[in-house]
C-alpha cells in the first residue's frame, strides 16, 4: 500500500506537473532534479506556459519538497516515481541511462526497504524493465518482490495539455510482473480515478513496454493515413478531404479521432515512438516496414508544404516575405521537436525575409528572423503566410484584410473564411 509520502525522480515537462497533481491529490512529495533551477523557479513563482501548472504549484506548495538526498527521500517514502528523460540515440532506441543512474542511488538504499515502489514513467525500449529489475538484484544483492517491487507506468499525455490528459485519457498502462505490484498502483490510482477505475489495465511489464509504443505509432499510422487522403485533393478537382475522412471515421471499426485534415505529426513522443517501434520489430527479425512507410508519409508532408508555396508564389514579383504562425509542435508549449514551423523556419530563413508569430516561444535571435508582437503585425508584414498548428488567435486572419496580394496556406482547415476578400487567397490543405 503506497502511503501519503512519494518520491518523484524527475522534474521536467511532465515530472513536475505530475509531481503537483499528486499534491493535489494529497500526496507529501518529495522532488528531486539535477537541474536545481527548478527549486528556485517554485520559490519564486516563475510562470511556466504549461497550463494549470502555475496553479497547482502555488496552492500546493507546502506538500512539495525539493531534496538532493535520495538516501533522506527514501527513509521519507514506500515508493519511487521514476520520470526521466529517455533520450533518442542514433539507432532509434531509447537512452536508458538517466534510469539506471537514479536505480544506482536508489539501490544503495533498498537494503532495509520491504517491497519498496520504484514505478518507472519514462518510455523506455521493451525489454528494459527487466534490465532494470536484473540491475538492481545483481549489483546490490536484491530481491524484486521482497526488497522492492518495480512497474512500468508510462503516461498517455501531450505537452500543453498535461493536467487533462492525465484525468482524461482513455486508459492508464499498469505493468507489472507481480500481482502485489498492479494491486499497488491501482490503490495509488484510485486517489486520482476514484469514478473511472476501469481505465486502469493490467499487464505484465513486457506488454506494457510494447503497448506504450504502439499506441503511439499506430496513431501515426491514422495521421499518415489522413495526409494520404489529403494528398488525393493535389491531383483532384472539386474534392474535399475532410468529408472523405469524417464519412470513413463514422464507420465505428475506425473512428474519428485522429482521422481529419491536419499537419505532419510532430513532437517529442509520435515520430520517435514510431521509430523506437520499427526498431523493436527489426531486432526481434519482424518485418518492420509499415511504421517506416508511416514516418516515410509524414516527411512527404512537407515536400507539400513547399509544393504548394513555389506554384502559388509566382504572383509576387518579388521575393516574398514568409510569415509562419505557430513555430512550437502545438498550443500550450514552446517545444517545437520536428514541427512544420520549425522545418519552415529552416527552409526559408537563408533566402527570405521571415515573420514568427508564436505565444510560447521565447525571443529568437536569427539572423533575417523577426518575431511580430501579434496576427494584425504579422499579416501586415508577410506575403505567405503557414499556419502550422490549432490556435484560436490564429483565427483573427478570418477578418483582416489587404490592399496587396496575400497568401495563406492553411495546413490545419482551421480558418473559416465565410466571405470573399480581394487580394487574399486561402489554400487549405486536403480541399482542391
Amino acid at each position: 500500500m503506497i502511503d501519503k509520502n512519494v518520491f518523484c525522480v524527475g522534474l521536467g515537462k511532465l515530472g513536475l506537473i505530475f509531481s503537483f497533481i499528486l499534491a493535489e491529490k494529497g500526496f507529501k512529495i518529495y522532488g528531486t532534479d539535477i537541474d536545481e533551477q527548478i527549486e528556485w523557479k517554485i520559490k519564486n513563482n516563475i510562470k511556466d506556459k504549461e497550463p494549470k501548472l502555475n496553479d497547482l504549484i502555488k496552492k500546493n506548495k507546502k506538500k512539495f519538497k525539493f531534496i538532493k538526498d535520495y538516501k533522506y527521500a527514501m527513509q521519507e517514502t514506500n515508493s519511487c516515481f521514476i520520470i526521466l528523460p529517455t533520450p533518442s540515440k542514433k539507432n532509434n532506441e531509447y537512452d536508458n541511462s538517466y534510469i539506471f543512474n537514479c536505480l544506482d542511488k536508489i539501490g544503495k538504499n533498498l537494503k532495509n526497504k520491504k517491497k519498496y515502489l520504484i514505478n518507472i514513467t519514462s518510455t523506455v525500449n521493451p525489454n528494459s524493465c527487466r534490465s532494470f529489475i536484473e540491475f538492481l538484484e545483481k549489483k546490490f544483492n536484491l530481491k524484486h518482490g521482497k526488497e522492492f517491487i518495480l512497474t512500468y507506468n508510462p503516461h498517455l499525455i501531450a505537452l500543453g495539455s498535461i493536467y487533462n490528459d492525465v484525468f482524461n485519457s482513455d486508459l492508464v498502462i499498469l505493468g507489472s510482473d507481480l500481482k502485489e505490484g498492479h494491486n499497488i498502483l491501482i490503490n495509488f490510482y484510485k486517489k486520482l480515478y476514484s469514478k473511472n477505475l476501469k481505465k486502469l489495465r493490467k499487464l505484465n511489464l513486457a506488454e506494457a513496454e510494447v503497448s506504450k509504443i504502439a499506441i503511439n505509432s499506430y496513431i501515426t499510422m491514422k495521421i499518415s493515413f489522413s495526409n494520404l487522403i489529403s494528398s488525393i485533393s493535389d491531383k483532384e478537382n472539386n474534392l474535399d478531404s475532410s468529408v472523405i475522412l469524417n464519412t470513413i471515421g463514422f464507420d465505428k471499426r475506425i473512428g474519428h479521432k485522429y482521422l481529419s485534415l491536419g499537419a505532419m505529426f510532430a513532437g517529442p513522443c509520435f515520430p520517435r515512438d514510431n521509430l523506437n517501434f520499427a526498431k523493436f520489430l527489426k531486432n526481434k527479425k519482424i518485418d518492420n516496414s509499415l511504421p517506416k512507410v508511416i514516418d516515410k508519409i509524414n516527411d512527404l508532408q512537407f515536400n507539400r508544404y513547399i509544393n504548394i508555396y513555389k506554384k502559388n508564389k509566382k504572383v509576387f514579383k518579388y521575393n516574398p516575405k514568409i510569415g509562419i504562425c505557430g513555430l512550437s509542435y502545438k498550443d500550450n508549449t514552446p517545444l517545437t521537436t520536428k514541427s512544420p514551423g520549425e522545418k519552415l523556419l529552416n527552409y526559408f530563413k537563408n533566402t527570405n525575409k521571415v515573420f514568427i508569430y508564436d505565444d510560447f516561444i521565447d525571443k529568437i535571435n536569427l539572423k533575417n528572423v523577426e518575431q511580430t508582437k501579434n496576427i494584425n503585425d504579422l499579416f501586415s508584414k508577410s506575403d505567405i503566410i503557414f499556419i502550422c498548428y490549432k490556435y484560436k488567435k490564429f483565427q483573427m486572419l478570418n477578418k483582416l484584410y489587404s490592399n496587396k496580394n496575400k497568401l495563406i496556406i492553411d495546413l490545419w482547415n482551421y480558418l473559416k473564411v465565410s466571405k470573399k476578400r480581394n487580394n487574399l487567397k486561402i489554400i487549405k490543405l486536403g480541399i482542391s
